[in-house]
């Protein structure tokens, strides 16, 4: 730099901290923007898209097209949920996606989604205590349900 002429000099100076900077301000802002695209999973999000799709949730299916839309309801669902519950939801999830497959002329494929259903039941029980005390609703029904109190 020393061959350089100082007005030169100080023109490259002040190039490098505006590039710093620069990038300091893109880092930020990709940063920022990465923060608005993940999906919060709080418990008073999930209880908000539980509340918006309850009534579709608890209406027992009576049609393929029916049990698509309820896998989706359980698919966002899954995407919002607290870790806690996730696992719980998916299962439910899965269980809704087999049984939407299920082949009623092969004994094999009812007995398959016969089994998911037996491995399920855990977890739509441990679900449904979590909607309970966190939202204060029944997942089987949609009603609303009085937390118990905690006491010391």
């Amino acid at each position: 730099m020393k061959l350089l002429p100082s007005g030169v000099r100080r023109r490259v100076q002040r190039c490098k901290k505006s590039s710093i900077a620069m990038s300091l301000a893109t880092a930020a802002l990709v940063t920022a923007f990465a923060g608005c695209a993940e999906t919060p999973r709080t418990a008073t999000n999930f209880c908000r898209v539980l509340a918006e799709r309850i009534d579709d949730i608890t209406t027992p299916p009576t049609s393929n097209a029916e049990v698509q839309e309820l896998i989706g309801h359980y698919d966002r669902l899954v995407e919002v949920a607290p870790i806690e519950v996730e696992d719980d939801l998916a299962a439910i999830r899965n269980l809704f996606v087999l049984a939407s497959d299920v082949d009623v002329n092969d004994p094999a494929s009812v007995q398959a989604v016969a089994d998911a259903a037996y491995g399920a039941e855990r977890a739509a029980e441990d679900a449904g205590i979590y909607v309970g005390t966190t939202c204060g609703v029944d997942l089987s029904s949609g009603f609303a349900v009085q937390a118990p109190a905690t006491t010391p």
